[in-house]
């Protein structure tokens, strides 16, 4: 950061800061004049570092305490190399004590000071600095300092490699720079990726790098999913969103599509695969289910605060019209299995594409909370907005030091009378409250079936093209075999195998006749257990049930 740094390939962008409470001085000291200029040097992202410099004009003559930037929630030693730098460009090192130091000030000339700041792991990058050789995500709390009975302003300048941008939803003013409160830091994308941002509000800004879907397909999904949100949001739901799209093509380390959701930042990384629209839309609604519901990030492991974010999301899809009501109902088919079912069964997954749920089997984690039902008592007995959204918006602080447990569950919902008694079965010891029992005053049933299966796959010939291995007498069968006959049926037309799985049952052993290499085989085989899972409407249910029901389901699907 001296004089002679070379800055042939690297642009400079500046940023205003307009400090109110973030840098805080004593509680009674008037604000001063003093200025803050930072340059934040990223031009050598493959370093993981990121070099600071901050020039602090106005300072009082005498000593002044300046406070760095504490690491309580990320490891310590982030902040290293600290320096005071002479007018010469000579730096000498300093300690810190306390994250703090103390600086001798002549009041006329400012005091200059470096330091370098070690960038997170991608895992953190929702609440603390990431930066890789591609991108960096720049949380601005990280880098400002306190001044001791001062309330700064305080300027920022980047320093870049030549190809990257600087997106934010900060808007440049008319020299370039960007102004923006310290109440509440504006994350920052420093990198090569295509800026998009919401005209109509101003609110949402994207950073899209290769790979992901048109920008106007991201933005659009954005608003009507924000909308959606911003009716459970305590103060209008009004807030600034910077949405990142990191590709997969740049060294990001995650096998699967993964969002956070922290104010002001929806971060996504995508998987090495092409990724579909409806992917997408899935994991913005559980971003900013996360993103709005702060609060369900402190509950305890028995309430299944990922559970409940699932459900959040799933009934967002199905408001805003990504999902049906025959995909939404499915989806908590199998949710409402893995929570309320038989021990010993698996948790379910859907096959893609059906209308129904199928699962094999294992034994599932039991937690007893479910979003559905708490959402289902709330709308059609709460006193609140009438939904479950608006309860975990108003009923719970949005942090807290303690985890929030069934017994402070239980304590809220009692306010409302109605949806409590109708939660009772939640919290019963014993497992005596079947899932159609729980549904039952929501008009709702549900449908459990067990259907004969094969634990193999075969092609349009009656050839196994994959062996599941997990029955008795599949270890026997090899990929290729030739399935001639079951129990003394042949197969000769495809609607041949399912005429003779109808007749059997889960469990049964059957004959198989097979071909192996022009070899003839008579093999035992043991029929497995494919379990049917089916959430319906009752059609039989009283008028007003279907009418809340109806209103439970019921599209507010938006135009962008």
């Amino acid at each position: 950061m001296s004089g002679s740094t070379d800055l042939s390939m690297r642009r400079i962008v500046t940023l205003i800061l307009v400090s109110t409470s973030f840098l805080v001085g004593s509680v009674n000291a008037k604000p001063g004049p003093v200025q803050l200029r930072y340059r934040v040097d990223a031009s050598q992202p493959a370093k993981r570092l990121l070099k600071i410099q901050v020039q602090i004009e106005g300072l009082p003559e005498g000593r002044t305490t300046i406070i760095f930037p504490d690491s309580k929630n990320s490891p310590p030693n982030r902040i290293s190399q600290v320096g005071w730098e002479s007018e010469d460009g000579e730096v000498s090192s300093m300690t810190l004590e306390d994250d703090q130091l103390v600086v001798e000030s002549s009041a006329s000339e400012p005091v200059k000071l470096v330091f370098q700041l070690r960038t997170e792991a991608f895992q953190h990058l929702d609440c603390t600095t990431y930066l890789d050789g591609d991108r960096c995500l720049l949380h601005l709390q990280d880098v400002f300092l306190q001044i001791e009975n001062q309330d700064p302003k305080a300027a920022v300048s980047f320093v870049l490699p030549d190809s990257w941008e600087v997106i934010s939803t900060a808007r440049p003013a008319k020299d370039g720079s960007y102004s923006i409160e310290t109440r509440r830091p504006a994350p920052f994308y420093l990198g090569k990726a295509e800026s998009s941002r919401d005209d109509d509000n101003d609110l949402v800004s994207m950073a899209i790098e290769p790979g992901w879907p048109p920008a106007n397909e991201l933005l659009g999904e954005l608003r009507q999913q924000i909308r959606h949100r911003q009716r459970f949001a305590k103060k209008g739901g009004a807030r600034p969103l910077l949405a990142v799209f990191l590709s997969s093509k740049r060294p990001v380390p995650a096998k699967e599509l993964a969002s956070s959701g922290v104010p002001q930042l929806l971060a996504l990384s995508a998987s090495e695969t092409p990724l579909a629209i409806r992917t997408v839309q899935q994991a913005i609604a559980r971003g900013l289910a996360r993103l709005y519901f702060p609060a369900a990030a402190n509950f305890s492991a028995a309430l299944g605060p990922d559970r409940l974010i699932d459900y959040l999301a799933l009934k967002a899809l199905l408001k805003t019209g990504v999902l049906g009501k025959g995909e939404f109902l499915d989806a908590l088919a199998v949710d409402l299995w893995s929570t309320f079912g038989e021990v010993g069964e698996s948790r379910p997954k859907p096959r893609s594409g059906l209308r129904t749920a199928h699962t094999a089997t294992t034994v599932p984690p039991r937690i007893r909370c479910s979003g559905l039902l708490l959402d289902l008592a709330l709308s059609f007995y709460g006193d609140t907005l009438q939904s479950l959204d608006a309860f975990l918006a108003s009923g719970f602080p949005p942090s807290s030091a303690e985890l929030i447990t069934e017994t402070d569950l239980r304590k809220r919902l009692r306010q409302e009378q109605q949806a409590a008694a109708a939660l009772t079965g939640l919290w019963q010891t014993e497992e005596t409250q079947r899932i159609g029992d729980l549904l039952r005053p929501f008009a709702l049933l549900f449908d459990r079936r067990e259907l004969p299966a094969f634990d193999f796959q075969l092609n349009e010939t009656f050839q196994i093209a994959q062996v599941g291995g997990h029955t008795e007498g599949s270890a026997m069968l090899e990929s290729g075999d030739r399935i001639l006959a079951i129990n003394n049926h042949r197969l000769v037309l495809p609607d041949d195998l399912m005429k003779c799985r109808s007749r059997l049952t889960p469990g049964q052993e059957v004959q198989l006749d097979v071909e192996r290499r022009s070899i003839p085989l008579r093999i035992t085989h043991r029929v497995a257990k494919e379990v049917m899972l089916k959430l319906e409407i009752n059609k039989l249910a009283d008028a007003d049930k279907q009418q809340k029901l109806e209103q439970f389901l019921s599209v507010e699907a938006e135009e962008n």
